[in-house]
């Protein structure tokens, strides 16, 4: 995870706020990294263990789209910065757009973003020229950056070499079956009177063909339950809905057993239940709107998802095989003493 300067001029034009990693960016002159063509004394950064922070790679001639003063800022920084800004954008719900080549006033393009790369040059240069690498808080910040950003690469070390075959995919299909289902979904409507006499004769109304929701309007407790989140949203049987759909806001559950047992059985769309006593002391009469029969997902369309689940079981097994040969100790009494 890099630091971040936010880029003034997304915001001043419309644009969401897009961040640029000053890692990314003519870094040679930054805190953590050293060079022998430097105009400034380095530090001589090192990580937890004692191992000299990798210097920046070399850059060829043609590569450079700017120095500042001894240092460069390459094509790759350029990239990386868009990686990042990407990113950003996508993540807040945007629409990426490659920046222009072209120097416009009126847009943020890619010169825009080259001098906002030289800005970040300038500041780590000055931040070095002011001794701000050597402050405690300054060295303790890039100790938990440098930790952050080595595990990320580990992730990402890791997953391009761990890829499951088609057999082992197959297998794990084959042996979880259960859960590679879509469960029975329905839309139904709820009429809810307070007495067995009422819920009698309206169930004998809507036998004779009365329309549902003008019934409810006239009868029900609750009139807007028969519009209401029921027919808007699906309804699974409760167990299900844990297995399947725990945290879909989208999906409902009926949570008394009598009332799911009722609804579910109505065999057909535009059917009716029988009237049944709720937990609410009031008797309930349902009717289908619509109904999705469950059915077993085929291997083709799950085969992605047991991929990435076989890929992080694959990460976890390995970071349990670090944390076994490694010696770990915990002082959790002592963050009662953490600032938050």
């Amino acid at each position: 995870m890099s630091p971040r300067i936010v880029l003034p001029h997304l915001a001043a034009r419309g644009w969401l706020v897009v961040v640029v990693g000053m890692a990314s960016c003519g870094c040679e002159k930054l805190p953590w990294t050293s060079s022998s063509s430097s105009t400034h004394a380095a530090p001589s950064a090192s990580t937890p263990s004692g191992t000299t922070v990798p210097s920046r790679p070399a850059v060829l001639p043609l590569e450079i789209v700017a120095k500042v003063n001894s240092a460069v800022i390459s094509k790759r920084d350029v990239e990386l910065a868009l990686q990042e800004a990407r990113a950003t954008v996508e993540a807040a719900g945007g629409t990426w757009k490659p920046l222009s080549t072209h120097d416009d006033p009126d847009q943020y393009d890619l010169p825009d973003l080259l001098n906002d790369l030289v800005t970040v040059e300038l500041r780590a240069q000055d931040a070095l020229t002011r001794g701000l690498d050597r402050s405690p808080e300054a060295q303790q910040s890039f100790a938990y950056l440098y930790r952050t950003f080595f595990a990320q690469q580990w992730l990402r070390w890791q997953l391009d070499r761990i890829k499951p075959t088609p057999e082992e995919i197959s297998q794990f299909y084959n042996e979880n079956k259960a859960g590679f289902r879509n469960p029975e979904r329905i839309r139904i409507r709820q009429l809810i009177v307070d007495s067995e006499d009422k819920a009698k004769v309206a169930l004998v109304k809507l036998l004779e063909g009365v329309d549902f929701v003008e019934l409810a309007q006239q009868v029900s407790s609750q009139p807007a339950a028969a519009q209401g989140p029921l027919v808007d949203k699906w309804v699974m049987r409760s167990v299900e809905k844990a297995a399947f759909a725990p945290d879909d806001q989208n999906v409902r559950e009926l949570l008394d057993p009598a009332l799911e047992q009722a609804a579910f059985a109505i065999d057909k769309e535009g059917g009716l239940s029988h009237y049944v006593k709720g937990p609410d002391g009031k008797f309930h009469i349902f009717q289908l709107v619509k109904r999705e029969a469950g059915h077993q997902k085929e291997l083709v369309e799950v085969s992605d998802a047991i991929r990435n689940h076989l890929r992080l079981k694959k990460l976890n097994d390995l970071t349990d095989e670090l944390k076994a040969k490694a010696q770990i100790e915990r002082f959790s009494e002592r963050l009662e003493g953490v600032s938050q």
